[in-house]
């Protein structure tokens, strides 16, 4: 079962089990705009319903036991909304709903879509034991369904993973997104205004992200939390360097135009040796590949 199944990452996450030959119940918001996305197959059941009424899903299918639940949902993830508490706190009490149904459905496995925004402002590589210090209210609200969802998970027997997921981009990545908006403009060959990019950043491809979180329901992994990212980290002049010479791009990347501001995360180097070690997953696309693949998409 796959909560926020239009998502960005609920669509190719069901791919992934699809192709894995897994019967899949895709949760979605009722009247999604992105219900086309999903694909066509006998294996897939769509449900739409509301994470506020999630408790009820048993209502809605005659399934009696679920093995797997991914709870992907989670609104506000981007500004201005970040921000907002009410939102925020919106979404803890749906991932805590999410968990009930899991336990209505008799899952053993609940598996928590975290972010990197738990961290906060970080220098230098990041393991899970990282320090927590999150700075807006949607880190705040992550960390906070992660510490109420692994004690509910641990009085009920169910395994519970958090996979604290860093830059993600692909196909169906939201349009304002760093990588996708420079995308866009590189396609048009307009001149690119920017900070001076020194920042040190690591994407990773949603296909590589989606196996990642495929693997972790599906080796004998230990419960916990896990850093979802490609763990090759480049500055983040680099990064669009490369996008636009994939592109074959005309556009001038106008480096230290805008001013970093307060708030700018210098660093976001993720240590993934865990996921590594405990499931075998390696990064199979690298950042090139990942945007040559974006490109044709939209040809």
């Amino acid at each position: 079962m796959i909560t926020g199944a239009t998502s960005f990452i609920g669509i190719h996450l069901i791919k992934e089990y699809l192709k894995n030959d897994f019967n899949v119940i895709a949760i979605a918001r009722p009247n999604s705009k992105n219900l086309n996305r999903l694909p066509k197959s006998d294996f897939l059941t769509v449900i739409e319903i509301d994470m506020s009424e999630i408790e009820k899903i048993t209502e809605k299918i005659k399934l009696k036991k679920a093995d797997i639940f991914y709870h992907l949902a989670w609104n506000g993830t981007r500004l201005p909304y970040r921000n907002d508490a009410a939102i925020q706190e919106k979404n803890y009490y749906a991932a805590i709903n999410a968990m009930k149904a899991a336990k209505l459905l008799g899952c053993d496995t609940f598996i928590g879509s975290g972010s990197q925004a738990e961290y906060g402002k970080c220098i230098g590589k990041i393991s899970e034991t990282h320090s927590l210090k999150p700075i807006d209210e949607y880190g705040k609200a992550k960390l906070k369904a992660y510490e109420t969802l692994n004690q509910i998970a641990a009085e009920n027997n169910i395994k519970f993973i958090w996979a604290r997921i860093f830059s993600v981009y692909g196909i169906y990545d939201y349009e304002k997104t760093l990588v996708m908006s420079t995308f866009y403009k590189m396609m048009k060959n307009e001149n690119i205004q920017l900070t001076r990019c020194e920042q040190m950043w690591d994407f990773i491809y949603v296909e590589d992200l989606a196996r990642a979180m495929y693997l972790l329901a599906n080796t004998s992994c230990a419960d916990g939390i896990y850093n979802i990212a490609s763990g090759e980290s480049r500055r983040l002049k680099e990064f669009l360097i490369d996008m636009k010479n994939v592109c074959k791009s005309k556009s001038k990347l106008q480096f230290g135009a805008i001013p970093y501001n307060n708030e700018m995360v210098m660093s976001f180097e993720a240590l993934v040796d865990k996921l590594k070690q405990n499931t075998g997953w390696e990064c199979n696309v690298k950042f090139k590949e990942g945007i040559k693949r974006i490109l044709e998409f939209m040809n």
